[in-house]
Protein backbone atom coordinates (compact mmCIF):
# COMPACT_ATOMS: atom_id res chain seq x y z
CA UNK A 1 0.00 0.00 0.00
CA UNK A 2 2.82 2.36 0.89
CA UNK A 3 4.47 1.57 -2.41
CA UNK A 4 1.32 2.59 -4.27
CA UNK A 5 1.15 5.92 -2.44
CA UNK A 6 4.82 6.59 -3.15
CA UNK A 7 4.31 5.92 -6.85
CA UNK A 8 1.32 8.29 -6.89
CA UNK A 9 3.36 11.05 -5.25
CA UNK A 10 6.18 10.62 -7.73
CA UNK A 11 3.71 10.83 -10.60
CA UNK A 12 2.18 13.98 -9.14
CA UNK A 13 5.49 15.78 -9.42
CA UNK A 14 5.35 15.26 -13.14
CA UNK A 15 1.80 16.56 -13.34
CA UNK A 16 2.58 19.53 -11.04
CA UNK A 17 0.25 18.10 -8.43
CA UNK A 18 1.35 18.52 -4.83
CA UNK A 19 1.58 15.51 -2.61
CA UNK A 20 -0.04 16.64 0.62
CA UNK A 21 -2.93 16.18 2.99
CA UNK A 22 -6.15 16.47 0.94
CA UNK A 23 -7.65 18.70 3.64
CA UNK A 24 -4.89 21.29 3.17
CA UNK A 25 -4.05 23.57 0.26
CA UNK A 26 -0.76 25.43 0.22
CA UNK A 27 -0.41 28.31 -2.25
CA UNK A 28 2.28 30.17 -0.36
CA UNK A 29 4.78 32.22 -2.43
CA UNK A 30 3.03 31.66 -5.77
CA UNK A 31 2.71 35.37 -6.63
CA UNK A 32 -1.05 35.03 -6.71
CA UNK A 33 -3.12 38.20 -7.07
CA UNK A 34 -6.45 36.49 -6.36
CA UNK A 35 -7.71 33.71 -4.14
CA UNK A 36 -7.95 30.47 -6.14
CA UNK A 37 -11.23 28.63 -6.13
CA UNK A 38 -11.41 25.31 -4.40
CA UNK A 39 -11.84 22.03 -6.28
CA UNK A 40 -12.67 20.09 -3.12
CA UNK A 41 -15.18 20.66 -0.36
CA UNK A 42 -12.90 18.83 2.08
CA UNK A 43 -10.36 21.65 2.40
CA UNK A 44 -9.86 22.66 6.04
CA UNK A 45 -6.64 24.67 5.89
CA UNK A 46 -5.72 27.23 3.23
CA UNK A 47 -2.28 28.86 3.12
CA UNK A 48 -2.17 31.94 0.87
CA UNK A 49 0.77 33.71 2.50
CA UNK A 50 3.48 35.64 0.61
CA UNK A 51 1.34 36.58 -2.37
CA UNK A 52 -0.17 39.76 -3.82
CA UNK A 53 -3.76 39.19 -2.81
CA UNK A 54 -5.76 42.33 -1.93
CA UNK A 55 -9.14 40.78 -1.02
CA UNK A 56 -11.20 42.12 -3.89
CA UNK A 57 -14.90 41.28 -4.46
CA UNK A 58 -13.69 38.44 -6.69
CA UNK A 59 -11.71 37.04 -3.76
CA UNK A 60 -14.84 37.12 -1.65
CA UNK A 61 -16.59 34.88 -4.18
CA UNK A 62 -13.61 32.51 -4.27
CA UNK A 63 -13.54 32.19 -0.47
CA UNK A 64 -17.17 31.07 -0.59
CA UNK A 65 -15.97 27.86 -2.30
CA UNK A 66 -14.35 26.81 1.02
CA UNK A 67 -17.41 26.26 3.22
CA UNK A 68 -15.62 23.92 5.66
CA UNK A 69 -12.47 26.01 6.02
CA UNK A 70 -11.20 26.24 9.61
CA UNK A 71 -7.82 27.97 9.08
CA UNK A 72 -6.94 30.77 6.65
CA UNK A 73 -3.47 32.30 6.36
CA UNK A 74 -3.33 35.56 4.38
CA UNK A 75 -0.14 36.94 5.92
CA UNK A 76 2.35 38.95 3.83
CA UNK A 77 -0.04 39.98 1.09
CA UNK A 78 -1.17 43.33 -0.36
CA UNK A 79 -4.29 43.81 1.76
CA UNK A 80 -4.91 47.47 2.69
CA UNK A 81 -8.54 47.34 3.82
CA UNK A 82 -10.81 44.90 5.57
CA UNK A 83 -14.12 45.65 3.96
CA UNK A 84 -17.42 44.53 5.43
CA UNK A 85 -18.61 40.93 5.04
CA UNK A 86 -15.59 39.46 3.23
CA UNK A 87 -15.75 36.30 5.33
CA UNK A 88 -19.49 35.72 5.71
CA UNK A 89 -19.29 32.30 3.98
CA UNK A 90 -16.62 31.01 6.41
CA UNK A 91 -18.83 30.25 9.38
CA UNK A 92 -16.54 27.37 10.50
CA UNK A 93 -13.32 29.39 10.41
CA UNK A 94 -11.37 29.25 13.67
CA UNK A 95 -8.02 30.82 12.73
CA UNK A 96 -7.62 34.00 10.64
CA UNK A 97 -4.08 35.28 10.10
CA UNK A 98 -3.74 38.71 8.48
CA UNK A 99 -0.38 39.84 9.87
CA UNK A 100 2.31 41.63 7.84
CA UNK A 101 -0.05 43.33 5.41
CA UNK A 102 -0.73 47.05 4.88
CA UNK A 103 -4.12 47.20 6.56
CA UNK A 104 -5.06 50.71 7.67
CA UNK A 105 -8.84 50.43 7.70
CA UNK A 106 -11.06 47.90 9.46
CA UNK A 107 -14.80 47.98 8.80
CA UNK A 108 -17.38 47.57 11.54
CA UNK A 109 -18.76 44.42 9.87
CA UNK A 110 -15.48 43.08 8.50
CA UNK A 111 -15.62 40.01 10.75
CA UNK A 112 -19.27 39.30 10.15
CA UNK A 113 -20.03 35.57 9.80
CA UNK A 114 -17.01 34.33 11.78
CA UNK A 115 -19.06 32.72 14.54
CA UNK A 116 -16.40 30.19 15.60
CA UNK A 117 -13.29 32.36 15.38
CA UNK A 118 -10.74 31.59 18.09
CA UNK A 119 -7.54 33.27 16.84
CA UNK A 120 -7.40 36.66 15.10
CA UNK A 121 -3.98 38.01 14.10
CA UNK A 122 -3.85 41.61 12.83
CA UNK A 123 -0.27 42.28 13.93
CA UNK A 124 2.31 44.25 11.97
CA UNK A 125 -0.12 46.38 9.97
CA UNK A 126 -0.91 50.12 9.80
CA UNK A 127 -4.15 50.21 11.78
CA UNK A 128 -4.61 53.61 13.41
CA UNK A 129 -8.04 53.04 14.88
CA UNK A 130 -10.25 50.07 15.59
CA UNK A 131 -14.01 50.82 15.56
CA UNK A 132 -15.47 50.82 19.06
CA UNK A 133 -18.61 49.18 17.68
CA UNK A 134 -16.81 46.53 15.63
CA UNK A 135 -18.88 43.36 15.43
CA UNK A 136 -17.26 40.36 17.07
CA UNK A 137 -19.76 37.58 16.34
CA UNK A 138 -17.64 34.86 17.93
CA UNK A 139 -17.94 34.24 21.66
CA UNK A 140 -14.99 31.82 21.54
CA UNK A 141 -12.21 34.29 20.74
CA UNK A 142 -9.12 33.37 22.75
CA UNK A 143 -6.25 35.23 21.04
CA UNK A 144 -6.33 38.72 19.58
CA UNK A 145 -3.08 40.15 18.24
CA UNK A 146 -2.81 43.90 17.51
CA UNK A 147 0.91 44.37 18.07
CA UNK A 148 3.03 46.71 15.98
CA UNK A 149 0.28 48.83 14.48
CA UNK A 150 -0.27 52.58 14.78
CA UNK A 151 -2.85 52.56 17.54
CA UNK A 152 -2.81 55.39 20.08
CA UNK A 153 -6.05 54.55 21.86
CA UNK A 154 -8.43 51.61 22.01
CA UNK A 155 -11.90 50.91 23.34
CA UNK A 156 -13.30 47.49 22.40
CA UNK A 157 -14.64 46.27 25.73
CA UNK A 158 -18.20 46.59 24.45
CA UNK A 159 -17.39 44.45 21.41
CA UNK A 160 -15.85 41.75 23.58
CA UNK A 161 -18.42 41.76 26.38
CA UNK A 162 -19.99 38.40 25.45
CA UNK A 163 -16.86 36.25 25.40
CA UNK A 164 -17.16 32.91 27.16
CA UNK A 165 -13.49 32.58 28.05
CA UNK A 166 -10.51 34.70 28.96
CA UNK A 167 -8.78 36.53 26.15
CA UNK A 168 -5.07 36.87 25.40
CA UNK A 169 -4.58 40.35 24.00
CA UNK A 170 -1.32 41.65 22.50
CA UNK A 171 -0.93 45.44 22.24
CA UNK A 172 2.83 46.00 22.31
CA UNK A 173 4.60 48.00 19.62
CA UNK A 174 1.90 50.70 19.31
CA UNK A 175 2.24 54.45 19.96
CA UNK A 176 -0.05 54.64 22.98
CA UNK A 177 -1.10 58.14 23.99
CA UNK A 178 -1.34 57.70 27.74
CA UNK A 179 -3.53 60.68 28.54
CA UNK A 180 -6.90 60.76 30.27
CA UNK A 181 -8.56 59.16 27.24
CA UNK A 182 -6.67 55.92 27.91
CA UNK A 183 -7.75 55.54 31.53
CA UNK A 184 -10.81 53.46 30.61
CA UNK A 185 -8.65 50.99 28.67
CA UNK A 186 -6.20 50.78 31.56
CA UNK A 187 -8.99 50.13 34.05
CA UNK A 188 -10.52 47.51 31.77
CA UNK A 189 -7.21 45.66 31.40
CA UNK A 190 -6.59 45.85 35.13
CA UNK A 191 -10.03 44.68 36.29
CA UNK A 192 -11.29 42.25 33.63
CA UNK A 193 -10.27 38.69 32.77
CA UNK A 194 -8.19 39.89 29.80
CA UNK A 195 -4.60 38.66 29.83
CA UNK A 196 -2.30 41.31 28.37
CA UNK A 197 0.57 39.62 26.56
CA UNK A 198 3.98 41.33 26.72
CA UNK A 199 2.69 43.71 29.36
CA UNK A 200 6.18 44.89 30.32
CA UNK A 201 6.85 46.18 26.81
CA UNK A 202 3.39 47.62 26.18
CA UNK A 203 4.57 51.15 26.87
CA UNK A 204 3.30 54.70 26.55
CA UNK A 205 4.71 56.85 23.76
CA UNK A 206 3.19 60.15 24.96
CA UNK A 207 3.06 62.50 26.82
CA UNK A 208 6.66 62.98 27.87
CA UNK A 209 6.04 62.45 31.59
CA UNK A 210 4.40 59.08 30.85
CA UNK A 211 6.99 57.67 28.43
CA UNK A 212 8.13 54.16 29.41
CA UNK A 213 5.15 53.67 31.72
CA UNK A 214 3.07 50.60 30.92
CA UNK A 215 -0.47 51.01 29.65
CA UNK A 216 -1.86 49.23 32.69
CA UNK A 217 -0.22 51.83 34.98
CA UNK A 218 -2.08 54.78 33.46
CA UNK A 219 -5.00 54.61 35.88
CA UNK A 220 -2.56 54.50 38.81
CA UNK A 221 -0.67 57.56 37.55
CA UNK A 222 -3.76 59.77 37.70
CA UNK A 223 -3.31 62.36 40.41
CA UNK A 224 0.50 62.25 40.25
CA UNK A 225 1.47 62.40 36.58
CA UNK A 226 -1.95 63.01 35.02
CA UNK A 227 -4.61 65.53 35.98
CA UNK A 228 -7.85 63.87 34.99
CA UNK A 229 -10.21 65.10 37.70
CA UNK A 230 -13.26 65.21 35.41
CA UNK A 231 -12.51 61.83 33.86
CA UNK A 232 -11.70 60.37 37.25
CA UNK A 233 -14.97 61.60 38.70
CA UNK A 234 -16.77 59.68 36.02
CA UNK A 235 -14.65 56.59 36.58
CA UNK A 236 -14.87 56.76 40.39
CA UNK A 237 -18.65 56.59 40.26
CA UNK A 238 -18.38 53.31 38.34
CA UNK A 239 -18.27 49.99 40.08
CA UNK A 240 -15.17 47.88 39.39
CA UNK A 241 -15.16 47.18 35.67
CA UNK A 242 -16.77 43.78 35.09
CA UNK A 243 -15.45 40.93 32.98
CA UNK A 244 -16.70 39.98 29.56
CA UNK A 245 -19.85 38.24 30.77
CA UNK A 246 -21.47 41.53 31.74
CA UNK A 247 -23.90 43.02 29.27
CA UNK A 248 -23.38 46.74 29.46
CA UNK A 249 -20.67 49.32 29.37
CA UNK A 250 -19.99 50.69 32.88
CA UNK A 251 -19.17 54.25 31.95
CA UNK A 252 -22.18 55.73 30.19
CA UNK A 253 -24.92 54.43 32.51
CA UNK A 254 -23.19 55.77 35.62
CA UNK A 255 -22.88 59.25 34.13
CA UNK A 256 -26.53 59.26 33.15
CA UNK A 257 -27.49 58.03 36.60
CA UNK A 258 -25.58 60.85 38.27
CA UNK A 259 -27.12 63.48 35.99
CA UNK A 260 -30.59 62.04 36.46
CA UNK A 261 -30.21 62.03 40.23
CA UNK A 262 -29.15 65.68 40.42
CA UNK A 263 -31.82 66.76 37.94
CA UNK A 264 -34.46 64.84 39.88
CA UNK A 265 -33.50 66.47 43.18
CA UNK A 266 -33.64 69.98 41.71
CA UNK A 267 -37.02 69.36 40.10
CA UNK A 268 -38.51 68.12 43.38
CA UNK A 269 -37.26 71.18 45.24
CA UNK A 270 -38.77 73.48 42.64
CA UNK A 271 -42.07 71.56 42.68
CA UNK A 272 -42.37 71.79 46.47
CA UNK A 273 -41.72 75.54 46.33
CA UNK A 274 -44.43 76.02 43.69
CA UNK A 275 -46.93 74.01 45.74
CA UNK A 276 -46.23 76.02 48.91
CA UNK A 277 -46.60 79.35 47.10
CA UNK A 278 -49.83 78.15 45.49
CA UNK A 279 -51.32 77.04 48.81
CA UNK A 280 -50.45 80.31 50.56
CA UNK A 281 -51.89 82.36 47.69
CA UNK A 282 -55.10 80.30 47.65
CA UNK A 283 -55.49 80.70 51.41
CA UNK A 284 -55.17 84.48 51.19
CA UNK A 285 -57.76 84.63 48.38
CA UNK A 286 -60.15 82.44 50.40
CA UNK A 287 -59.81 84.64 53.50
CA UNK A 288 -60.41 87.75 51.39
CA UNK A 289 -63.62 86.23 49.97
CA UNK A 290 -64.96 84.78 53.24
CA UNK A 291 -64.06 87.71 55.45
CA UNK A 292 -64.40 90.92 53.38
CA UNK A 293 -64.44 93.22 56.46
CA UNK A 294 -61.12 91.87 57.60
CA UNK A 295 -59.81 92.33 54.08
CA UNK A 296 -61.07 95.92 53.95
CA UNK A 297 -59.53 96.60 57.34
CA UNK A 298 -56.14 95.49 56.09
CA UNK A 299 -56.37 97.49 52.86
CA UNK A 300 -57.66 100.65 54.61
CA UNK A 301 -55.13 100.59 57.37
CA UNK A 302 -52.82 103.61 57.27
CA UNK A 303 -50.51 105.03 59.85
CA UNK A 304 -51.84 108.44 61.07
CA UNK A 305 -50.30 111.01 63.28
CA UNK A 306 -51.73 111.26 66.78
CA UNK A 307 -54.21 114.11 67.14
CA UNK A 308 -52.93 117.19 68.91
CA UNK A 309 -55.98 119.02 70.14
CA UNK A 310 -54.62 122.53 70.68
CA UNK A 311 -52.74 123.02 67.40
CA UNK A 312 -55.38 121.15 65.44
CA UNK A 313 -58.19 123.20 66.87
CA UNK A 314 -56.20 126.37 66.44
CA UNK A 315 -55.70 125.58 62.77
CA UNK A 316 -59.34 124.73 62.45
CA UNK A 317 -60.30 128.24 63.66
CA UNK A 318 -58.67 129.86 60.65
CA UNK A 319 -59.71 127.27 58.10
CA UNK A 320 -62.38 129.51 56.64
CA UNK A 321 -63.85 129.06 53.20
CA UNK A 322 -63.83 132.51 51.64
CA UNK A 323 -66.33 131.41 49.06
CA UNK A 324 -69.08 131.26 51.66
CA UNK A 325 -71.74 133.99 51.87
CA UNK A 326 -72.04 136.74 54.47
CA UNK A 327 -74.54 134.84 56.56
CA UNK A 328 -72.32 131.79 56.69
CA UNK A 329 -69.31 133.95 57.62
CA UNK A 330 -71.31 135.57 60.39
CA UNK A 331 -72.32 132.18 61.71
CA UNK A 332 -68.71 131.03 61.61
CA UNK A 333 -67.62 134.09 63.57
CA UNK A 334 -70.11 133.29 66.29
CA UNK A 335 -68.81 129.76 66.39
CA UNK A 336 -65.31 131.06 66.81
CA UNK A 337 -66.32 133.18 69.76
CA UNK A 338 -67.91 130.18 71.43
CA UNK A 339 -64.74 128.13 70.76
CA UNK A 340 -62.59 130.77 72.44
CA UNK A 341 -64.79 130.72 75.52
CA UNK A 342 -64.46 126.93 75.76
CA UNK A 343 -60.68 126.95 75.48
CA UNK A 344 -57.85 128.95 76.83
CA UNK A 345 -57.80 131.50 74.05
CA UNK A 346 -59.43 134.25 76.20
CA UNK A 347 -58.14 137.82 76.51
CA UNK A 348 -56.72 138.91 79.80
CA UNK A 349 -59.18 140.37 82.31
CA UNK A 350 -59.17 144.15 82.70
CA UNK A 351 -59.99 144.14 86.48
CA UNK A 352 -63.72 144.86 86.17
CA UNK A 353 -66.33 142.37 87.24
CA UNK A 354 -69.49 142.23 85.21
CA UNK A 355 -72.55 141.70 87.29
CA UNK A 356 -74.97 139.70 85.23
CA UNK A 357 -77.82 140.25 87.69
CA UNK A 358 -78.16 144.00 87.12
CA UNK A 359 -81.39 144.69 85.44
CA UNK A 360 -81.19 146.67 82.20
CA UNK A 361 -84.14 148.79 83.29
CA UNK A 362 -82.21 150.09 86.27
CA UNK A 363 -79.49 151.24 83.93
CA UNK A 364 -81.92 153.12 81.69
CA UNK A 365 -83.67 154.77 84.67
CA UNK A 366 -80.43 156.07 85.95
Amino acid sequence: MKTVILLICMGSLYNHIQCQDPTEENWSGKNLTNVPKSNSTKTRKLNLSQNEISLSPTDQQSLATYPDLTELDLSQNAITKLENKHFTALSKLEVLILKNNHISFVGEMSLDGLKNLRILDLGFNSITQLPTNIQMPSTYLQTFNLQNNRLSTLDIKEALKDLNSSLKLTLSGNSWNCTCSLINLSLWLDSSTVILENENITLCAAPENMINYTVTAVNKAEGTLLNCSSSRNVSSSIAPIPSFDNSSSPVTPSVNATNNTSAKGNSWTFLVGVIVVGLVTSLLILLAVKFPRWYDFILSYNHQRLKEEDPYMFEEEFNVDFSMGNNERHQDDENVVVFEQMHSFVPEEDGFIEDKYIDERDITDS
